[in-house]
């Protein structure tokens, strides 16, 4: 039985700036929450400015019921 449960973390980045700084947008329960919020916060700043990333982590670092 998975008793994974799994964080969607999502981040913006300026395409147009070569720097490695990014913006933390927010933490979603499913992958299409954190894409549509993700999607939805880049378009706000216009097309091709932001890109959006979705990092998805286990919660507590807890796979399958075994610390990692």
């Amino acid at each position: 039985m998975n008793t994974t449960t799994n964080i969607y973390v999502v981040h913006t980045y300026n395409k147009n700036n070569n720097s490695s700084i990014n913006k933390f947008l927010g933490v979603y329960s499913n992958k299409e929450l954190a894409d549509a919020a993700g999607k939805e916060h880049c378009e706000t700043w216009g097309d091709g400015i932001l890109h959006h990333t979705v990092i998805i982590s286990a919660l507590d670092d807890i796979i399958n019921g075994e610390q990692q």
